[in-house]
């Protein structure tokens, strides 16, 4: 079962810690808040290391992005393709950052006996809640639904300008707000995040 609000919970804390809130959200800004956690990119791993991006990719199991964590130092390594290659759009990437980034702040690795959880990968079979909280993590992260009336979003068109979404995740998003809109109550996070927002936009 999805933790809704303990993921909640996490993407206002690390909101919190943010001098200024603007859209598209930047995910580089929140991994610098971990102190535990760095992100680097296929290409500087594979420079770093002298092998190929498609090593990298075999490495991590995923096109796209992974997570390594080191049990013994309680640190991560972020990893992300940002080629643009393979329709790896800049929305697929800001996407793929913030979905890895929960997998961190949702403490995913700690729990589990893998040194690590591939984005399309492997384990994405085998921890299909972790993957649909980290993507749960990602769309509060880069879109919250709570400021659609405040930045006027009446549309997924609006939502790829403002947020910066793939248009796939862009519709995808559109979609998920308007069952949202039908169904849901007013939460004390939502009144946090508006607050939040208007303090430091």
């Amino acid at each position: 079962m999805i933790r809704y609000s303990f993921l909640q919970h996490k993407m206002l804390q690390l909101y919190k810690e943010l001098s200024k809130i603007e859209y598209p959200m930047n995910p580089d800004l929140l991994f610098k808040l971990l102190p535990n956690c760095r992100i680097m990119s296929y290409q500087s791993f594979a420079q770093l290391n002298a092998c190929s991006t498609n090593d990298v990719i075999l490495l991590c199991e995923s096109k796209s992005g992974c997570t390594h964590y080191d049990f013994a130092k309680d640190r991560y390594l972020v990893l992300i393709n940002e080629s643009n290659d393979n329709h790896n759009v800049n929305g697929r990437i800001l996407w793929t950052k913030a979905h890895e980034l929960g997998h961190v702040a949702s403490a995913h690795l700690p729990s589990i006996a893998l040194s690590h959880i591939a984005e399309n990968g492997f384990n994405n079979l085998t921890n299909p809640i972790f993957e649909a909280e980290a993507d749960y993590f990602a769309s509060i992260v880069l879109a919250p639904m709570p400021l659609y009336e405040i930045l006027k979003i009446s549309s997924y068109l609006d939502i790829r300008y403002v947020f910066g979404l793939s248009h796939e995740a862009a519709v995808n998003q559109w979609n998920s707000y308007l069952k949202w809109k039908q169904s849901h109550r007013k939460t004390a996070w939502e009144n946090d995040m508006k607050r939040l927002y208007k303090e430091r936009s």
